[in-house]
């Protein structure tokens, strides 16, 4: 594996200098296969052999059908002087028929293993590096990116690549080589009869390249392979959603998003297939339609000429050659189709490659105080997630800002506030106020606008992302549980922690009632044979992750939100250990949480309203005493 790595990480940096923005690539000059073998590293060769070997068996491909020319003109001539046929010439005739046939067959047997050994070295360079890239991506890139988009890049357009390098390029250098050796034949034996036979031919690749350019130029492949995504990804939120359709006795219809995707999918399949029916019905009448031309042209050259034996058998192996040529036009149209579908997966793969990275300081300077600055911070979601999960419904978001926003409205608007050490801040505010946006910068989840914010006089942006992480634990509204062992779930919190470790940070998080339940205690796999927890006790989990890290700074996203009254209280308990000694923002729309924080800052359309503590806040009767106010009624209320 390291040795994949090392091999891989070589071509690294001239593989992010080609994996540009997509409005940046000049599809003329820079084609999918010099892109593709960009990522072979020392395997380059074995293509550009792979592709002599296949031009080769192409060529050689073309002798039984010259033997059969030979054939016969040698019956036919045979035949018209009344002598015998040489028995012995035919038989020559079919051994190099065959043997020509087994030699060709071998070459590009040959020629398929060396392009595949290419694609499957491509594939894994890809997989490794996509893998990587993944890895090192801000945590904000995968916040806003669909994990199905990003799956189906991984499975179906890299495999897309591996079957055009492994089986489409052979084809092409056969489909490249075949038309010079196909000219050469029409106009060998008969040249009148030759031009006639490539006439058709003529006018269906001319016919050929002006679809191929329309259907390059509108774009469809990438549009195909958006309308087909949106489908899949609409299609998977109605399974997880299935449910709460059932429950109120709706059906797909009901299901907007799932079923105009559907529709806009079908509408545009049948416009664009519409579109091809003609050009395509008289591409498909032009190939087909050698005899047509050759019998007239025939006829007409018997009447103006004297005719001899040869005539006749160049007319008869014209036209059994001819549908040869047919059939070779047709494999470079969807060889064409099947390289622009090849452009668009590779597209979509070197926008993951070329995704800006976190930039990371040469040397890490770590905090030794751990009070929090932010400085005029102003951020604004871009383009590409504005509209994404977070911003539009707030599925992706580990945290609670749904507010949906628009590309270059600032979601943090000039926001300056100092956190002392060892102290607990509330931040409050309407939802989608930014309060989880604010908090996620402070793990660089995104890059700020401008502005900035320190750890204990440090720019956050001196500390390297992992250090960062170390210092900053987070406890989010909802928390992810693999389906892996607890033990291997409490430990991403410290992946070098003992099993003492984990069992004295659950018994502190107050969950060892949770694993006493379970079939195989700390040693259960999450997720098999209905192995589930509710939403309070796998918030006890997850504050038993962070109490394994022991981050000195902790953020706490609405982390009693799915807690009924027995488990929030078991977590607020815990919150006096994990908590001890500590730089605390807690998130909060729960109010009576708060009261007994240090700071209380109400954070409203990206700006900072108010703060203070709670006495001073009510005192003042603005947002904040407005809040309390709607909250004791609610505590009020009954049925």
């Amino acid at each position: 594996m390291n040795e994949i790595k090392k091999r891989t990480v070589e071509n690294q940096t001239e593989n992010r200098k080609l994996a540009e923005p997509r409005a940046e690539r000049n599809p003329a000059k820079q084609q999918t296969i010099k892109r593709l073998l960009s990522y072979a590293g020392k395997s380059r060769g074995l293509l550009s052999l792979s592709l002599v070997l296949s031009g080769l068996s192409a060529l050689i491909g073309f002798v039984p059908y010259i033997m059969v020319f030979f054939v016969m003109r040698d019956v036919i001539s045979s035949v018209a002087a009344k002598e015998v046929v040489n028995a012995a010439a035919l038989a020559r005739y079919g051994l190099w028929a065959v043997g020509s046939a087994a030699a060709g067959f071998v070459l590009y047997y040959a020629a398929l293993m060396l392009s595949h050994a290419t694609a499957f070295t491509i594939q894994e360079n890809l997989s490794i590096m996509m893998t990587e890239t993944l890895a090192e991506l801000p945590i904000g890139w995968h916040i806003t990116h669909v994990s199905g988009k990003v799956r189906k890049v991984f499975e179906k357009n890299v495999n897309q690549l591996e079957t055009l390098i492994a089986h489409s390029l052979p084809d092409t250098a056969q489909n490249t080589v075949s038309p010079f050796a196909i000219l050469t034949l029409m106009l060998a034996f008969d040249w009148r009869l030759g031009l006639v036979s490539l006439l058709p031919l003529v006018l269906a690749f001319v016919l050929q390249m002006l679809l191929m350019r329309i259907s390059s130029s509108s774009g469809f492949m990438q549009k195909y392979e958006d309308a087909l995504e949106q489908m899949n990804n609409a299609g998977t939120e109605y399974v997880r959603g299935i449910s709460v359709i059932k429950t109120f006795n709706q059906s797909v219809y009901y299901f907007k998003n799932f079923y105009t995707s559907i529709m806009n999918y079908k509408e545009f399949v049948h416009k664009y297939s519409i579109s091809w029916e003609n050009g395509y019905s008289i591409f498909l009448a032009l190939i087909k339609a050698g005899f047509l031309f050759l019998l007239p042209a025939a006829l007409l050259i018997a009447g103006t000429a004297t005719l001899d034996a040869r005539f006749f058998y160049s007319f008869v192996f014209y036209l059994a050659f001819a549908p040869v040529t047919y059939t070779m036009l047709i494999k470079i149209m969807y060889s064409n189709t099947f390289h622009q579908r090849s452009n668009d997966a590779l597209n979509r793969i070197e926008d993951i490659l070329q995704a800006p990275l976190t930039e990371e300081p040469e040397k890490s300077v770590l905090p030794e105080k751990y009070d929090i600055a932010f400085k005029d911070m102003v951020f604004s979601y871009k383009t590409e997630t504005a509209g994404s999960a977070e911003t539009d419904t707030g599925n992706s978001n580990p945290g609670g800002d749904k507010m949906p926003q628009t590309a270059g409205r600032p979601a943090v608007n000039g926001i300056s506030l100092h956190i002392p050490e060892h102290s607990l801040t509330a931040l409050v505010g309407p939802s989608g106020g930014g309060k989880t946006t604010l908090v996620n910068l402070l793990g660089r989840f995104w890059e700020v606008d401008s502005g900035k914010i320190s750890i204990g006089g440090i720019d956050i942006r001196d500390i390297k992302t992992s250090d960062l992480l170390h210092t900053v634990g987070f406890v989010f509204q909802e928390n992810k549980l693999f389906k892996e062992s607890i033990f291997e779930n409490i430990r991403y919190g410290k992946k070098d922690a003992s099993r003492e470790e984990v069992t004295e940070a659950l018994r502190k998080a107050e969950c060892m009632d949770i694993i006493e339940k379970l079939p195989a205690g700390i040693d259960t796999v999450y997720g098999t044979k209905g192995t589930y927890v509710s939403g309070g006790e796998a918030q006890q989990l997850a504050i038993a992750r962070a109490l394994l890290q022991d981050a000195p700074i902790i953020v706490l996203d609405e982390a009693t939100a799915f807690a009924d009254a027995e488990n929030e209280y078991k977590i607020k308990k815990t919150f006096d250990v994990l908590l001890k000694d500590k730089t605390v923002i807690m998130i909060a729309h729960r109010l009576s949480s708060v009261v007994n924080a240090d700071t209380i800052c109400v954070i409203d359309e990206g700006r900072l309203a108010e703060t203070g503590t709670h006495a001073e806040l009510l005192e003042r009767k603005g947002l904040y005493a407005g809040m309390w106010e709607n909250f004791q009624k609610g505590i009020e209320w009954k049925v």
